[in-house]
């Protein structure tokens, strides 16, 4: 008869601490490593984005028409799908970080899934249409936004800011998601006609 010897109790809970400790490091990685995915999704959509948008530009001697808020965007991003097609389709328009069916915090909660555009034709100016189109034109072109890990807009769209934004400037700079602060920290994702800005 063979002698089977069994694990003992010390031996098991000892097994179950060192499990538990490798998920306790793995876990964070994981959820870090995701993260760090979305983020690079989005410098690299926005630069996509933004080469097309300036393609439509150069067709059009002006950028697609801001429709309005970050929940009726797609309005604004199938401008550049048709007659011509600028980009395949919409998809790439759509926010890793606030299409996931959670959507975004604070006051865009759950309504904002595409990229918040502003454009040179500005939709609804009360100062006169011609001189803010003519002031997106001059400073930024226009500009791409993503509410970044935290979902949570920072960018108050004021013109001082975007001239920061566009100058990278500190009024503008802000605003800009920073990594190296955590990277679930304040902050949001831009791409202007300059490129994408970190």
């Amino acid at each position: 008869m063979m002698d089977r010897k069994a694990f003992t109790l010390i031996e098991l809970l000892i097994v179950v601490a060192i499990i538990g400790i490798l998920a306790a490091i793995a876990v964070p990685n994981f959820l870090n490593a995701q993260i760090k995915a979305k983020v690079a999704r989005v410098r690299a959509d926005v630069k996509t984005l933004s080469t097309a948008l300036q393609m439509y530009q150069m067709d059009n001697n002006s950028y697609p028409v801001d429709w309005g808020g970050p929940d009726v965007e797609d309005r604004s991003w199938r401008q550049l799908t048709t007659p011509i097609a600028y980009i395949s389709g919409t998809e790439v328009t759509r926010d890793p970080f606030t299409s996931d069916g959670m959507g975004a915090t604070g006051s865009f909660s759950n309504q904002r899934t595409y990229y918040d555009y502003g454009g040179g034709a500005w939709y609804n100016d009360t100062g006169g249409a011609d001189a803010r189109n003519a002031f997106w034109e001059r400073t930024v072109g226009f500009l791409i936004l993503s509410f970044g890990p935290n979902k949570a807009r920072e960018f108050p769209w004021g013109d001082s800011d975007v001239i920061g934004l566009a100058r990278r400037s500190d009024a503008g700079m802000k605003y800009v998601y920073e990594s190296s602060n955590g990277l679930v920290s304040p902050g949001d994702i831009f791409a202007t006609r300059g490129g994408p800005i970190q």
